[in-house]
């Protein structure tokens, strides 16, 4: 259901809306005026986070429920929730007598003989379902408020709650200042103990390492001093090693290798003294031996010259041979002295340094000791201060006084409410028939089912409006105006409608037109005899040659509405009586003729299956533009089922608010059985004043597009 359609079902049944508003709304009066004055009395509380201080900003109270954690909204709602215990609630139970008070309790007067009371927990309850505890946003205002018959009661309850939350705070911030020193003077006491204790085990390490004479500091910086020195000494050692032993080396090559050995000569002074008067008696003694031969004695005295000198550098290398020997050996024995000095000395550091971690153990201890003590000795002292301090973090910004209005009930609220609900009642109602109404009231209704639309008939006038108009009609005689309203009211809202009508089932096929068709509905009084006539007549206004033929054998009404007799009709052509000729009537409507029922026979279905019938229909179908058949309801009789399949088209006529969903798709559906082509549906006498319906684009309203020039009565509806 969109917007418009609920509006449309709001304004047809406003009356029923209304009612079942009036309703409710005195039913809310009623039992307004029946309830009991409710008084309120109302407390305000500053939650306050800067108290005063007498010891000054920097002591801090060990109950402190505030601290950084002012600024956190659980702080407001924990002490809102506080407000509203159960302890607190029996404290003021107890305090006023609550639990025994008739009529705190609600006892009623006849019952209060012989009434004993009923236990603080219930009274308690009872209080805290009363009782509201409300935060200002963006402040720090809380407001207490108590509801009670008795304004005195209200006022004195809701004081008597302020006063014993304050009460609470105080005694668990006391009790809890009380617990704190306890703990504290405990905690001391063992802190004084772990104190001396920590002194003398490091005064007593201090003698037992000698740290009193000499710092652990200094002892760092000696050994250190050692390490590096020893360190340093023990790599010059090792390189003047590495240096002995490759001079060693070499020596002892160089009696093997002269390239060796004449490095090794030039080295040395001596052996270079001796190498060179070595080479000079060699070239002296190969001059001589040119000269002189080899035998000659100068030649055998410098040979012996050079033998001698030869043993000499010889000797003189062993000799420099085992001096670098020694010196290696001695720098070997410097060297393992070195690096056992240094390994002693690491071991001292190491030594050292366990000796440190023990020692700074034992001072930390002792200044973790001495640290802890001095704070708890500061706390304790203030927290003995604090303890006979009498100040809290909540006041009292106003008491509550003396209510002299009730809260409740609030009249025009609850009146204002009963309306409301009753207007949304009435409409849920409305719409609620709405939905429970299974009739065609709008074409959507129609195309739901699958149906194509062919237009909308609007309802007839009232007798009483159409008599005050007093329009004279245009056919003279005894024609009935309803059967004849598309002649008699040619410029009336209900003649446009047929005529648009006319104009879709033209354009339904406009190649090969309709030439023949059956009118019927799903039940009888669904307007479907006037809506044949009505087409008919509209057709005929358009030019056609029409006939009019009455196929109801068993209910006819065709020859009523134009004054004619039964006496030849499509019962007496069917029976060979007469033929299409001799039983067909002019009207007074140009284009347009009537063939009546007939005399009515006994077995009109089985009338309808003889082949004079098929004869008649082709007849007609030569020599008229259109046949229009006026057929009984499908959803009576099986006439119009037998017609159908034998016509151009069905169109189906059913009547607005009145003709069902499920009678529409059942005659559909015994039409399509039969192999009929239905053309579509003609809602017909809707009711277009009580709402608008909408379809393709227009809406059909009460009055058609000539009523400004033509008021006449729209009478389209069948009675039989």
């Amino acid at each position: 259901m969109n917007v418009r359609e609920l509006l449309a079902t709001v304004a047809e049944r406003k009356w029923l809306i209304l009612g079942v508003a009036s309703i409710v709304a005195l039913l809310a009066l009623f039992w307004t005026l029946r309830q009991p004055k409710i008084f309120e009395a109302e407390c305000t509380l500053e939650y306050d986070p800067t108290p005063p201080r007498p010891l000054g900003a920097e002591v801090h109270d060990v109950a402190d429920p505030v601290g950084s954690y002012w600024a956190s909204v659980e702080y407001f709602r924990t002490q809102n929730e506080i407000l509203q215990s159960r302890s607190v609630a029996e404290r003021a139970v107890r305090e006023l007598g609550l639990h025994r008070d008739p009529g705190f309790v609600g006892v009623p007067e006849e019952e209060r003989d012989g009434w004993r009371g009923i236990s603080v927990e219930l009274a308690a309850d009872r209080l805290r379902s009363r009782l509201a505890v409300e935060q200002e946003q963006e402040t720090r205002i809380v407001t207490v408020s108590f509801r009670d018959e008795d304004p005195e009661r209200a006022q004195l309850v809701v004081n008597t709650i302020v006063d014993g939350y304050l009460e609470k705070l105080l005694e668990d911030r006391l009790g809890t200042t009380v617990s704190a020193l306890a703990w504290l003077q405990e905690q001391l006491d063992d802190l004084k103990g772990e104190l001396e204790g920590s002194e003398l085990a490091l005064h007593q390490f201090k003698r037992d390492n000698n740290i009193l004479s000499v710092s652990l500091e200094d002892r760092q910086n000696i050994i250190a001093n050692d390490i590096r020195q020893f360190s340093q000494a023990l790599t010059e050692t090792r390189a003047r090693r590495i240096e002995l032993q490759a001079r060693l080396g070499v020596l002892r090559r160089a009696t093997e290798d002269p390239e060796i050995a004449s490095t090794v000569l030039e080295q040395n002074e001596t052996l270079g003294t001796l190498r060179t008067e070595l080479q000079r008696l060699q070239s002296q003694r190969a001059s001589e031996n040119v000269s002189r031969g080899t035998n000659h004695p100068m030649v055998r005295e410098l040979t012996a010259q050079i033998e001698v000198l030869e043993e000499k550098i010889a000797e003189e290398i062993a000799r420099v041979t085992a001096s670098v020997a020694g010196d290696l050996a001695e720098v070997r024995r410097t060297e393992t002295g070195l690096g056992q000095a240094l390994q002693e000395a690491n071991e001292r550091g190491l030594d050292l340094n366990l000796l440190e971690i023990e020692y700074t153990r034992l001072h930390r201890e002792r200044e973790n000791s001495s640290e802890l003590h001095e704070l708890l000795l500061q706390r304790t002292a203030q927290t003995n201060l604090t303890k006979a301090m009498r100040v809290d973090h909540v006041r009292v910004v106003d008491e509550a006084l003396l209510p002299t209005r009730p809260v409740s009930p609030k009249l025009s609220l609850n009146l204002a409410a009963g309306t409301f609900l009753g207007l949304v009642l009435g409409i849920v109602i409305a719409l609620g028939i709405d939905h429970m109404d299974r009739t065609i009231r709008a074409p959507s209704d129609i195309e739901s089912t699958g149906l194509t639309v062919l237009g909308v008939v609007p309802a007839a006038a009232e007798e009483g409006a159409a008599r005050k108009r007093k329009r004279r009609r245009r056919v003279a005689g005894p024609m009935t105006d309803r059967d004849l309203i598309a002649y008699s009211h040619p410029m009336s809202s209900i003649a446009e409608h047929c005529r648009a009508i006319r104009t879709n089932l033209t354009f339904m096929s406009p190649e090969k037109p309709f030439e023949v068709l059956v009118v019927t509905s799903p039940g009888p009084r669904e307007g479907k005899t006037t809506f044949a006539t009505n087409l008919a007549i509209t057709l005929a206004q358009a030019g056609d040659r029409v006939l009019l033929i009455d196929t109801d054998l068993r209910r006819p009404r065709i020859h009523k509405t134009f004054h004619t007799s039964l006496e030849r009709g499509v019962t007496s052509i069917l029976v060979g009586e007469h033929s299409l000729s001799d039983a067909v009537q002019e009207t007074e409507i140009g284009g347009l003729d009537v063939l009546v029922a007939g005399p009515v026979p006994p077995n009109p279905s089985e009338l309808l299956h003889v082949t004079r019938f098929r004869d008649l229909l082709a007849e007609a179908r030569r020599r008229y533009d259109r046949v229009i058949l006026d057929s009984p309801p499908v959803g009576a009789v099986t006439d119009a089922a037998i017609i159908a399949p034998r016509v151009d088209a069905t169109v189906v006529v059913v009547r607005g608010q009145q003709t069902h969903k499920e009678e529409l798709r059942l005659a559909v559906r015994q039409l399509r059985d039969v192999g009929a082509r239905i053309a579509g549906v003609v809602l017909n006498d809707l009711d277009v004043s009580r709402r608008s319906y909408g379809y393709g684009g227009y809406y059909y309203q009460r009055k058609g597009y000539y009523s400004s020039r033509d008021d006449e009565p729209n009478e389209l509806h069948e009675t039989a």
